[in-house]
């Protein structure tokens, strides 16, 4: 069983080609002018380093958010198009799971939080298992802080931006992830995606996107005018 997985939701692009479980190659590489003509000329590099035929994959799986809209949407229609041309199974897993998967083992619950612009972070929290038991959503981080009663480990971008928010309001109950452990993984990504059974693949992926993109938005006060 051979997957390639890839997630462009935030600034790091990360390509992975996992077999039978192990993975065989994984890019991870920040962008800064985002993912546009970057994607394919990286999964290209992986499939190379992987000695592996595009032909003989089995499965792609890909990151459908919360995270960069622009980045989202990139990653999906690139994964459709390479499902499409492939006649390839095509699974989304969520950006804040890999996230939290990434963190695991964990003796403690685990809360990603990815920076959502605007003040605001994209946030599920996790078991000690990295189960999900909250719906995603786009908070302030002071509201984080509300939500969180026990011993949690914090990941993701978030971190960085409001950690003295975090410290402040929850004291010794906020532990902070390695730096390494913060963006997405795409070989972390695969392995939720071998979790799934192939009868229970949807017939489409879409994006997560938690909350409008400001062109929605502009685009409703528009009309309400």
């Amino acid at each position: 069983m051979q997957v390639l997985a890839l997630d462009t939701s935030t600034s790091c692009l990360s390509v992975a080609l996992v077999r039978d479980g192990e993975t065989v190659c994984e890019i991870n590489q920040q962008t800064k002018a985002g993912h546009a003509g970057m994607v394919l000329p990286v999964i290209d590099e992986v499939l190379a380093r992987a000695s592996t035929d595009k032909n003989r994959i089995d499965l792609i799986a890909v990151g459908t958010g919360p995270g960069s809209f622009t980045g989202i949407r990139i990653g999906i229609a690139t994964a459709r198009g390479l499902s499409d041309a492939l006649s390839c199974p095509l699974l989304g897993v969520s950006t804040l799971d890999t996230l939290a998967q990434g963190a695991l083992p964990s003796p403690i619950p685990v809360l990603p939080v990815l920076d959502a612009r605007k003040g605001e972070v994209f946030c599920a929290r996790y078991d000690e298992h990295g189960s999900r038991f909250t719906d995603a959503a786009h908070l302030k981080p002071e509201r984080v802080v509300d939500m969180v009663k026990d011993e949690t480990l914090f990941t993701g971008s978030g971190c960085a931006l409001y950690r003295e928010v975090f410290i402040r309001g929850l004291g010794r109950l906020y532990h902070e992830a390695a730096t390494h452990l913060w963006n997405p993984r795409a070989s972390v990504l695969a392995g939720i995606a071998l979790t799934v059974p192939p009868e229970a693949y949807p017939k489409d992926v879409l994006p997560v996107y938690v909350r409008e993109s400001d062109a929605m938005i502009l685009l409703e006060k528009t009309m309400r005018t």
